[in-house]
């Protein structure tokens, strides 16, 4: 008994001295090491916990903010304060039913990595959240597009977009991103942008003399008679240019064969398109009240609709304007001012400016 108790002692003693040298936590180190890369091994390939890693890593945790006001920047020049406020407007529109969306659809998309609680998506649900998916890409992608292509909130918002069509259903990965399209197989020119005589023979008409009025009238009918043209859309917020196209068209002035509608808001002119109709020619301002002719052509753009759509505006026709509205997808620009109408001169002008678009679209084949 006491040979035991003895050898007893002499091991506490030598732990002691072994512990007092350091040796044990470096042991318990080394067994702590070796056991370490096993567990996270387990970890890693644990279903549960590579779901939870990669929703972590994914946009869809990422709280997205709209800019605010005061650093809201509109991608155009000569853009006044009224004209900003009403684009803004839409884009807080437009991120509000966003962040609506996405709170509720990051709810479904967490339980779906929870063990237990995943289970795929149900073909009515998928229908369902890729026609909020589909509304959503095409009004962002429109306002990131046009007017605010440098907003970072916007590409944050189609960048999730994009990651949760892909968690939904997989075939679905990189549809709604923040990608450009491009203007097909066209060529920017200022001189054709602006419409211009092809043959530099500029042509006048004085609307001094009385005459001159009816030959006007023909010349513009048998011009706008020619062109591929059977429904045309114009869309401004000028009352009085409206009216003065309204009753030129239903005098027969822009021919027999072409039916002409007029809209002074651009939701209106969305909802048409949105039905189903379709125009062989638009006609919009730059700024409309609901976006304009910036997002009306981002938004043909985006969904490939091969719509040409000029813009007749009082805008200056100055070469920074010209290309900017290049590249929102506009195909032309009309420049106009106050007086415009006060001749029947003015709608020869106007006939001749688009049938040079259809000219030099045959002209280089362009696809819009």
């Amino acid at each position: 008994m006491k040979v035991f108790s003895a050898f007893m002692l002499f091991v506490l003693l030598e732990a002691g001295a072994v512990w007092a040298q350091g040796k044990l936590p470096q042991a318990a180190g080394a067994v702590k090491k070796a056991v370490s890369p096993a567990a996270k091994k387990a970890a890693v390939l644990s279903p549960g916990a590579k779901r939870m890693h990669a929703l972590r890593e994914s946009p869809l945790f990422n709280k997205i903010t709209p800019t605010p006001y005061g650093d809201l920047s509109v991608f155009f020049p000569q853009i006044d304060n009224m004209q900003k406020r009403d684009l803004a407007a839409r884009y807080y529109q437009v991120m509000e039913d966003f962040l609506a969306f996405k709170k509720e659809l990051d709810v479904r998309l967490f339980y779906q990595t929870m063990p237990g609680e995943s289970r795929p998506f149900s073909v009515q649900e998928k229908n369902e959240i890729f026609k909020q998916l589909g509304d959503l890409s095409f009004r962002i992608r429109a306002l990131k597009a046009g007017p605010f292509r440098r907003d970072a909130a916007l590409k944050s918002a189609l960048d999730y977009l994009d990651e949760a069509a892909g968690r939904v259903d997989p075939m679905f990965q990189h549809m709604f991103g923040s990608k450009e399209w491009s203007r097909g197989n066209r060529v920017y020119n200022e001189r054709e942008f602006l419409l211009m005589e092809p043959s530099n023979n500029f042509w006048s008409l004085s609307c001094q003399q009385g005459e001159r009025t009816l030959f006007a009238y023909i010349r513009t009918k048998r011009i706008m008679e020619k062109l591929p043209l059977r429904r045309v859309a114009v869309l401004n917020d000028e009352k009085s240019l409206l009216a003065l196209l309204e009753r030129w068209y239903k005098r027969g002035g822009f021919g027999e064969n072409t039916q002409w509608v007029f809209y002074s808001h651009s939701r209106a002119l969305e909802y048409a398109l949105e039905q189903g109709e379709r125009f062989d020619l638009i006609l919009s301002d730059v700024i409309v009240p609901g976006g304009g002719g910036l997002l009306i052509a981002s938004q043909l753009r985006q969904n490939n609709i091969h719509i040409p759509l000029l813009a007749l505006t009082m805008f200056e026709e100055s070469p920074s304007t010209a290309s900017h509205l290049y590249s929102y997808g506009m195909d032309g620009m009309i420049g106009i001012n106050y007086t415009f109408g006060a001749c029947a001169g003015d709608m020869l002008f106007l006939a001749k400016k688009i049938k040079n678009y259809f000219y030099y679209r045959d002209l280089h084949h362009w696809d819009y």
